[in-house]
């Protein structure tokens, strides 16, 4: 019996080892998958940086008085007016995730590209400006208003806005993006897949 028993007992550690073993294999498995995944993901991205890149640039410099590159992303911006400092503190929830801010502005969007360039594809209304929660906009935007570092726990935390402090009230902000933070390979109402977008922002008002 004895016997009988250490040798269920090796089975059983022989049978958990080789579960274990199926799992950690499996895990690789995904964990490889996903490496794939995002390495094909992130050459997609670097591809459309590249290929739009002298768009904007162009774009950019015609059209903008002091024109800014952020090299990270592509994304070329000239800020009119800082806006009042005073006025909104970008800040984190206890967990570390952003708080995102309700912002009323007035704008406008237009295509950048093909043979719709210059096409108006959005804007506020005159007289009637639009409020909207900043989760709930194009990636481009967020980077728009978001600054560059925020201070988390007594630390500066890397955010990845355009500028210093971010949009406040009274900011005017002028940017072109690539596709990718914008619509990206998606169709959007009047927004072909794929485009590029210039965007002119005004905050008219910001809050929590």
């Amino acid at each position: 019996m004895k016997n009988f028993t250490k040798t269920l007992f090796a089975m059983v550690a022989m049978i958990i080892a080789l579960a274990s073993c199926s799992k950690s294999d499996d895990f690789s498995k995904l964990a490889e998958e996903q490496r794939i995944k995002d390495s094909i993901e992130n050459a997609r991205i670097e591809n459309i940086l590249k290929t739009q890149a002298p768009q904007l640039k162009s774009f950019a410099l015609k059209n903008f008085t002091n024109p800014k590159l952020d090299t990270a992303k592509g994304i070329w911006y000239d800020l009119i007016t800082e806006g009042e400092d005073a006025s909104y503190s970008y800040q984190f929830q206890s967990n570390g995730a952003l708080v995102f801010p309700t912002a009323v502005t007035k704008y406008k969007v237009t295509l950048l590209n093909g043979e719709n360039q210059g096409t108006l594809v959005d804007e506020s209304k005159e007289g009637t400006p639009a409020t909207f929660t900043l989760d709930r906009v194009i990636a481009a935007w967020q980077i728009a208003f978001f600054p560059k570092k925020m201070s988390f726990q007594g630390k500066d935390v890397n955010v990845g806005g355009l500028t210093i402090k971010g949009l406040k009230k009274g900011s005017k902000i002028k940017i072109v993006a690539p596709s990718y933070f914008g619509y990206d390979q998606t169709v959007k109402d009047k927004v072909p897949a794929n485009s590029p977008l210039y965007s002119e922002i005004e905050v008219v008002s910001i809050s929590n």
